[in-house]
């Protein structure tokens, strides 16, 4: 792991290797539901006890030869700004200046489950899906993906991460106003 001093914030770099998981930041692509790339760079960086409690996922979930694939994780105020701008609905992107802006933070994590294979998990929507579809507890996709994302939503609790309720996908620590927004012009160098 690579530790980044951000002001008295400490964001840790999470790597492939680091975290035993896959890493496929949808930001630092054209998957997204921009369509364009909003990250120059795919590093991927969470708080400290965020990170530390993806660790916890990670051995919850071995022996069920299961691993987290992120797809997001820190994000500067600069592309909440830009993700906002493209969808300003507060129940699906928070608010760049009044929301809660949970991966402002780096406290919240987005990712989904793959087998041994590497094969996602049917979760019955893709990633940045913004219909009811993607609510958890939504009962019109398939008893697989609800199966599937109940098990996520377990181990993410069991680790210490709450849910929120319109996206299966997103998970961020508890209390997310005791952690500080984390400047744009202090992230680690190119990351925007």
């Amino acid at each position: 792991m690579t530790k980044s001093t951000i002001s008295s914030t400490s964001l840790i770099e999470i790597t492939d290797k680091s975290h035993d998981m896959v890493i496929e930041l949808a930001y630092a692509t054209t998957n997204n539901f921009t369509g364009k790339p909003v990250y120059k760079q795919s590093n991927c960086y969470l708080h400290e006890e965020a990170s530390e409690r993806l660790l916890r996922i990670i051995d919850i979930l071995k022996p069920l030869h299961l691993k987290p694939k992120i797809w997001d994780g820190f994000r500067p105020l600069q592309a909440q700004q830009a993700l906002f701008d493209h969808t300003p609905d507060p129940k699906y992107v928070s608010h760049p200046k009044t929301g809660t802006r949970p991966h402002c933070r780096g406290i919240a994590v987005d990712l989904t489950l793959i087998d041994q294979y590497g094969h996602e998990l049917d979760m019955g929507t893709c990633f940045d899906d913004f219909r009811s579809l993607a609510h958890h507890g939504s009962d019109l996709v398939s008893e697989n993906a609800q199966k599937n994302r109940l098990l996520l939503a377990g181990v993410m609790s069991i680790a210490g991460f709450e849910s929120i309720n319109s996206e299966w996908w997103h998970y961020q620590l508890p209390n997310a106003s005791h952690y500080p927004i984390i400047e744009t012009n202090e992230t680690p160098e190119g990351l925007m």
